[in-house]
């Protein structure tokens, strides 16, 4: 019976939702204060602030994303496999961004740099993990 998908959640499964809820919290934690930081700048910016906006915008993004696929996940749907992928390739590139932001926490970036890493080599390390992607 090959290509058959088990029934129950692997423990990659439940190791890459776990992460992906800790994502989430720690992008709020994360972006939360740079949105209050520009609300209260002015339009015009110069410099490294330049990146700023964007930068926070899409790791609120990610934030707020993170709990919906972990769901997709948990539920076993099927558009959450590809997203969950799309998703981390999109973390890593805003955490290699966020390092231009001065005054940042390198420890928070360095964290949320690593479980994005941790949720893809639990994605591809598990086989049953992979087995979803082929749906």
């Amino acid at each position: 019976m090959q290509g058959t998908i088990p029934r129950g959640r692997s423990l990659g499964i439940i190791a890459i939702v776990v992460l992906l809820i800790i994502q989430c919290i720690l992008g709020l934690f994360f972006s939360l204060p740079f949105v209050v930081e520009i609300l209260g700048r002015p339009v015009i910016v110069t410099g490294v602030y330049i990146l700023t906006g964007p930068v926070t915008g899409a790791a609120l993004a990610v934030a707020l994303a993170s709990p919906i696929i972990a769901w997709g996940l948990w539920t076993l749907k099927h558009w959450a496999p590809q997203r969950t992928v799309l998703l981390e390739i999109l973390s890593l590139s805003i955490g290699v961004l966020e390092f231009t932001q001065p005054d940042i926490n390198r420890m928070l970036l360095f964290t949320r740099i690593g479980i994005a890493v941790l949720i893809l080599l639990c994605w591809y390390a598990d086989p049953h993990v992979r087995a979803l992607s082929r749906i």
